[in-house]
């Protein structure tokens, strides 16, 4: 089963194709420029040096979030035009699991984290090893109401480290592990690989109701909501 997957929620872009759990092809880009501009390049030419054609794909994920809303909801939207003209799977997976995905097989807790912006960050705590599992909910929260329920050595990755790494070796000193950069953002094959393994287990999403999975609502909805209760 060939699989392309896609990852718009951050900074860096990232889409993968695999066939069955084999890597075929990667891409990722972290550049000035917004996903809507890099987004569709960078599959045509995955496609291309692949030899595949989109019509040869079974089946599309994405990464639903959390993370930009903007960058979510182009993404999204991407994916969901390309199932519904091709009339294939589609399967949406979360960025913090695409992220504590990278450490998998590490015998930690594993804490991605990604700025929300607003002094808060979207984040879940992982045990890694043989098998990943989420240990919490998915959070957005400020970074001390997280790191005030860790009390093991715990592995940090994601955008949001780099803000918050000070008030991490603070707080957790020795019991805090920051992941390598290139561990620190989602990749599009791990995207797919998800995607894969939802659909081996009989899984799939509907491409007309599938949204961005946000956490915390849009500034814009926000607004709305408060100019309605407001009169």
């Amino acid at each position: 089963m060939k699989i392309l997957g896609v990852d718009t929620s951050t900074a860096v872009g990232s889409i993968g194709i695999i066939e069955d759990e084999s890597v075929i092809a990667e891409y990722s880009l972290n550049v000035v420029a917004s996903h809507s501009a890099k987004l569709m390049p960078a599959i045509d030419d995955a496609l291309k040096r692949s030899a595949l054609k989109i019509q040869e794909l079974d089946a599309f994920a994405v990464a639903i979030g959390p993370g930009s809303f903007t960058g979510l909801r182009i993404g999204v939207g991407t994916v969901k035009s390309f199932c519904y003209a091709l009339k294939k799977p589609i399967v949406g997976v979360v960025t913090l699991d695409v992220l504590a995905y990278n450490l998998k097989y590490a015998d930690k807790f594993i804490c991605p984290i990604l700025d929300a912006r607003k002094q808060e960050v979207y984040s879940a705590i992982y045990r890694g090893g043989i098998k990943l599992v989420r240990r919490t909910d998915y959070l957005c929260a400020k970074i001390e109401s997280i790191l005030g329920n860790i009390t093991e050595p715990t592995i940090f990755l994601g955008d949001g480290v780099n803000r918050y790494r000070e008030v991490i070796v603070q707080n957790l000193k020795e019991r805090s592990i920051i992941a390598e950069p290139p561990f620190g953002f989602c990749r599009g094959a791990v995207v797919a690989l998800l995607g894969y393994e939802r659909i081996a287990n009989g899984e799939s999403d509907d491409y007309f109701s599938i949204t961005p999975f946000y956490i915390r609502k849009p500034e814009a909805e926000v607004r709305i909501e408060s100019k309605r209760a407001n009169g």
